[in-house]
């Protein structure tokens, strides 16, 4: 990609970094964090982050490059460390649990949880430590013991969203769990030796709306909750996809996200960033088909 299309901004990301509040921010053991419009900033493995909605917006050379109807808000994030070796792939799993269900501890990939209806806790086994996690909020899951409980009041519906090596044992899935999506095998240059941070957001398009064009220094995941999008990739065919379905997009792409027909599009984005990647960076044309 030439670097006439890039725009000025972006934010290089570094890992895991405390930082004042801005657009947004959570709160743990009277510790203030944020989450950045462009990056990811601190948080621990147990921290839950809802993040106020950020509008996008700016001036670039090409209007219909511009966001327009958009906003996000920076669920959570946290330390992959270094990407398994071998083949990987990036998979979302979704569980319907009942209220008072309980899903025994395990241990597994670390991964962002994120919690789409009810209220679901979570049990540090080890410690015993309870971490409440509200409809509308993610939170990054190191590879520790855990048990997943839905309390009163309702079904909770939440998704587990991480990068697996592919291994017989990791394609494995635990009742109540559904698979929503995987990726192809990654090829090796998608994640090549280096430390990760993994960070996810929520986006809503008003009908009509659209994302800036923009690329991102990781692979990016987008999964629609509701609505239809349409995904723009430079050197590629247009994407529609409705609620329920996703797509992958490589690192370093030109890419853009357009809501489709009358009705707001909300979706999740979850990104694999190496330290030292420029987060994202504005674009000033759309992506060529």
């Amino acid at each position: 990609m030439a670097h006439s299309q890039m725009g000025l901004r972006e934010t290089v990301m570094s890992g895991i970094t405390p930082m004042s509040a801005r657009n947004g921010s959570g709160s743990l053991g009277g510790l203030r964090y944020h989450l950045a419009r462009r990056g990811a900033a601190a948080l621990c493995g147990m921290a839950v982050v809802a993040c106020g909605a950020a509008s996008v917006t700016g001036p670039t050379s090409n209007e219909s490059a511009t966001a327009s109807g958009m906003t996000f808000s920076e669920l959570a994030a946290g330390a992959l460390g270094s990407a398994p070796t071998g083949k990987n792939y990036v998979r979302i799993v979704k569980f319907v649990q009942a209220p008072n269900q309980s899903i025994a501890s395990k241990k597994h990939q670390a991964g962002i949880i994120y919690v789409q209806t009810g209220l679901q806790e979570l049990t540090y086994t080890d410690s015993g430590t309870q971490v409440q996690i509200p409809a509308g909020t993610g939170l990054f899951l190191q590879d520790v013991n855990h048990s997943h409980e839905t309390l009163p009041g309702a079904l909770s519906t939440w998704y587990f969203i991480a990068l697996w090596p592919d291994t017989p044992q990791s394609s494995t899935l635990v009742a109540p769990s559904t698979l929503a999506f995987k990726t192809e095998d990654l090829p090796p240059t998608a994640m090549p030796p280096g430390q990760y941070t993994e960070t996810l957001r929520s986006v809503t398009l008003q009908p009509g709306g659209r994302s800036p064009a923009h690329v991102f220094g990781g692979l990016e995941v987008v999964f629609v909750l509701d609505g239809t999008l349409k995904v723009d990739v430079a050197g590629q065919g247009p994407v529609q996809l409705p609620a329920g379905q996703a797509t992958y997009v490589p690192a370093h792409t030109l890419t853009q996200e357009l809501a489709v027909g009358a009705q707001k599009v909300d979706y999740l984005a979850y990104f694999i960033t190496e330290h030292g990647t420029a987060f994202e960076t504005d674009a000033t044309s759309t992506p060529p088909g």
